[in-house]
């Protein structure tokens, strides 16, 4: 697994504040869950044969199951991973009832820190199955850059702010040349804040 420091950030603002992610979640899933609503952090580690698998957060809301994942880079394994690890949540919340077991996929998205045009609103994965039935399996997207300052604070995203100079890279690399990453950081910050 190659964890970011993007990944330790989300991972522990889940884990310390999970009451952050409720706003991104009606966001994504036009929900209308408050605030202080109960919220119950289930294991983001998944056990399976061939390893072991990490999720960035699995929550539970009610009887709902929600899965985020933070990625720094628009990867186009994304949906494949995706999958992966929304089918190993849903194995390790698998009921049995008689002879038959139900297995409750998490509703999903990524949240792109970075994106660019080709960053697709959706992540899609057509699954056939033995019978031939074919399901498509669609993961949204957030897209960081398509939230200005002002729209993260109306909507309470505060899960994105230490994350927002981000959008600014580009314009500090160009500005600050040579310059170490987190002077240019902290430069370009006090140069946009004003």
């Amino acid at each position: 697994m190659n964890n970011t420091i993007f990944d330790d950030v989300f991972r522990t603002m889940v884990e310390k504040i999970p009451q952050l992610a409720v706003p991104l979640i009606n966001e994504v899933f036009q929900t209308s869950y408050p605030e202080d609503v109960e919220i119950i952090q289930l294991q983001n580690e998944h056990h399976q044969e061939n390893g072991e698998i990490i999720t960035d957060s699995c929550l539970r809301i009610g009887k709902k199951l929600y899965h985020i994942e933070c990625q720094s880079v628009d990867d186009y394994t994304m949906a494949i991973r995706m999958i992966e690890y929304d089918f190993a949540i849903a194995l390790d919340s698998a009921r049995k009832y008689g002879r038959r077991y139900r297995m409750e996929f998490p509703k999903s998205c990524v949240l792109y820190l970075r994106s660019g045009k080709n960053t697709p609103d959706f992540l899609e994965v057509e699954v056939v199955f033995p019978d031939g039935k074919i399901q498509v399996y669609r993961i949204p997207t957030v897209k960081l850059n398509e939230y200005t300052k002002d729209k993260i604070l109306e909507k309470n995203l505060l899960m994105f702010l230490p994350f927002y100079i981000m959008r600014y890279e580009k314009e500090i690399h160009k500005k600050y040349p040579g310059r170490n990453s987190l002077t240019g950081y902290l430069s370009c910050a006090a140069y946009y804040d004003q």
